[in-house]
């Protein structure tokens, strides 16, 4: 049996395609990946596994994104030559030809491990747009997980009160085709799981979102300025305005909290002071930062301890034990 890279992700491929209800941990991709049968997997397995299966999701990413722009060529195409009526059988006609169109729909990828749609709306009564995802990784707990869009690995209980948005995290228990049941002040709860993918879910009065809560954050300032913004004005956590600090950082409207250190970590090479930027522009980012993270109910992670060895080298600490003898423990006798 073949154990290259390309076996590897193609059985990764098969299970993402098989799998709609549950999040995949690690040695759930690297059992599948190498055929373990259940057995533990070792620490190359679990890398190489985890390595293809990023790969697996960025070229679908990728592929889906080509196939869009070629068949989207493929319609101004043929729109030059037919107009723009592309109910009539001419249009179509032509359309069915087109180089563009045909190379597009060739790479169908995407069909394979599945696409998913959203309807999001767009502000005006009754108008929705369309919105495509993805499979995902999460790191929760520093465990990362692979899962559809629509299965949550992180839910929160969020509350709006004068002194801003609260945040309190749910453990989740258990996923079924429609429902998610999620521990909460020692009960459980019973969420809609389409509506915690879309949106939010309400449970005894408590609304609930998912991991993926990028999407509803303007509506989550829109509810607490309307019912606390005449009271005391806007709480110091939340005063960058949030279309302000997703520009900053260039995070799109469904951001996830690696949008936003990706973001931050992009924009301070450009604006550290080191760099020929200026404090100010930093300290406004690092605030952005902040502000985008506290709306997903999280923060920044903390930095990591300098290391003080030479280039090269490696400073290591080892436990030592101190004896309670002096040094040259021998008597000492004073003749007199």
């Amino acid at each position: 049996m073949s154990r290259g890279a390309g076996a590897i992700e193609r059985r990764i491929s098969d299970l993402l395609a098989a799998t709609r209800d549950r999040a995949l941990t690690i040695d759930d991709v690297t059992d599948a990946a190498f055929d373990l049968a259940g057995r533990a997997p070792t620490r190359a397995q679990r890398l190489s596994a985890t390595r293809a299966a990023h790969r697996v999701l960025k070229r679908t990413r990728s592929s889906y994104a080509r196939s869009q722009k070629l068949i989207d060529q493929g319609h101004a195409n043929t729109e030059a030559v037919c107009g723009s009526d592309k109910n009539s059988k001419a249009y179509q006609a032509c359309l069915a030809i087109n180089r563009d169109f045909i190379e597009g729909c060739k790479l169908d990828q995407i069909k394979r491990i599945g696409l998913f749609y959203r309807f999001v709306p767009t502000g005006r009564p009754g108008a929705f747009r369309v919105e495509t995802d993805f499979w995902c990784a999460e790191t929760v707990k520093r465990r990362l997980y692979f899962h559809p869009p629509d299965v949550p690995v992180r839910v929160w209980a969020v509350a709006i009160g004068p002194g801003g948005i609260t945040w309190v995290e749910a453990e989740v228990t258990k996923i079924t085709d429609r429902n998610v049941i999620v521990r909460y002040a020692g009960e459980f709860a019973r969420l809609d799981r389409e509506a915690l993918w879309k949106w939010w879910a309400n449970w005894r009065g408590v609304r609930f979102v998912s991991s993926r809560t990028g999407r509803i954050a303007s509506e989550l300032d829109r509810l607490f300025r309307e019912r606390y913004g005449a009271m005391g004005g806007v709480p110091p956590s939340m005063q960058m305005p949030l279309g302000e600090a997703m520009a900053l950082l260039g995070v799109p409207a469904d951001y996830t909290r690696e949008d936003v250190i990706s973001g931050f970590r992009n924009a301070a090479k450009r604006a550290h002071p080191d760099a020929g930027g200026t404090a100010e522009m930093f300290q406004k980012l690092v605030e952005a930062r902040d502000r985008l993270l506290g709306v997903l109910g999280t923060s920044a992670p903390a930095p990591k301890a300098p290391n003080y060895a030479p280039k090269g080298a490696e400073i290591i600490y080892r436990r030592v034990s101190r004896s309670s003898r002096r040094l040259g423990g021998a008597t000492v006798r004073r003749l007199i």
